[in-house]
């Protein structure tokens, strides 16, 4: 018994490794040239069975080939290096960065490079930024969002909003959005490639009408959001953290990556910052996304007393994003009651 679960223990560990090797081979198309790329790919696909079909008892052979190409592709994948010098999508182009001022009225933040993109079927504007400030005593609260791009029940995209009281800005609400930065020819997002380092990280921060939008009038998608419990100093201390983060960002380029950084774990790294009992990193509504409304109502985040299935159809924007008016607060019509 003993023999053959170590059998299959080291089949299992090497078919996973092979398939590894074939995913980090196919996605490193942006970093050499496409032929050698599909070379080595299908010389790992391909070579490797056939290594071991004919080896098959000097396995030693097919082993250390294994091996040998595990070893080059994470080297090669430790030596690429993140950069903000790309051809860069017009969406994700410019990176938000902040100030933490002290006024007589207390804190204030200036946020640089807020988007503001409008997505309209005849001229859409992919170009507007402005720069704002906000008073940190009037932040009002914290809306969790959770943009269901998929049919795929786990996979989903996650972000914040802050919503301020009514004042001089030309937005009471901004959105988060940790996300890939994608070049001009990378049309969609790709979780697989995301493991390989082929994106770079951005903190988007945004109006609501730019995030909302281009998700639910564009897109499609299904999107929730939720009002989040948290006292006033929660939320400001979460705000400053993000903001922290997105300069650090501005700063020092980091790579996405689809399990480890990315838009969920993002914001329950600061969430846990604010938190007496911090939330695992391997809980299921963390590795999956999807689920991740399912945790927030567990541990009771969601600011609400309805049941989780009547809460996801009571805050689900989406629709009432494409019922906008055009006329009215665009925030506060769609978290209004139809």
């Amino acid at each position: 018994m003993l023999r053959w679960t170590g059998k299959l223990f080291l089949w299992t560990l090497a078919i996973s490794v092979w398939i590894w090797c074939i995913a980090c081979a196919a996605s490193l198309d942006d970093n050499i040239p496409g032929w050698l790329g599909k070379t080595i790919t299908w010389s790992i696909g391909v070579g490797i069975p056939l290594a071991t079909f004919f080896f098959w008892k000097k396995r030693l052979v097919p082993a250390l080939i294994l091996t040998a190409a595990f070893v080059g592709l994470y080297v090669w994948l430790k030596c690429l290096q993140p950069t903000h010098e790309r051809g860069w999508n017009l969406a994700q182009a410019k990176l938000p960065f902040a100030e933490v001022v002290e006024s007589s009225s207390g804190e204030s933040v200036e946020i640089k490079n807020i988007r503001a993109f409008r997505y309209g079927p005849v001229s859409p504007d992919h170009s507007p930024h402005y720069d704002d400030a906000y008073e940190l005593a009037k932040l009002k609260r914290v809306w969790f969002g959770v943009d269901r791009f998929t049919t795929v029940e786990p996979l989903a995209h996650t972000f914040l909003s802050f919503e301020f009281e009514p004042g001089s800005h030309k937005t009471n609400f901004l959105a988060f959005s940790v996300e890939t930065r994608r070049e001009k020819n990378e049309k969609t997002y790709s979780p697989i490639r995301g493991f390989f380092n082929n994106y770079e990280i951005i903190y988007v921060i945004a109006d609501e009408q730019d995030v909302l939008s281009v998700r639910s009038d564009v897109r499609e998608n299904v999107v929730q959001l939720y009002p989040v419990r948290a006292t006033k100093d929660q939320a400001i201390a979460m705000l400053k953290d993000m903001l922290e983060r997105t300069n650090g960002i501005h700063k020092t380029p980091e790579f996405y990556n689809t399990m480890t950084n990315n838009c969920t774990n993002n914001i329950v790294y600061h969430t846990n910052k604010v938190l007496d009992e911090p939330i695992s990193a391997y809980q299921r509504g963390v590795v999956w996304p999807g689920y991740s409304d399912w945790l927030a109502y567990q541990l009771g985040i969601i600011d609400t007393d309805l049941p989780l299935n009547e809460a996801r159809e009571r805050f689900r924007i989406d629709q009432r994003v494409k019922k906008w008016d055009g006329k009215s607060d665009f925030s506060e019509f769609i978290r209004g009651d139809e």
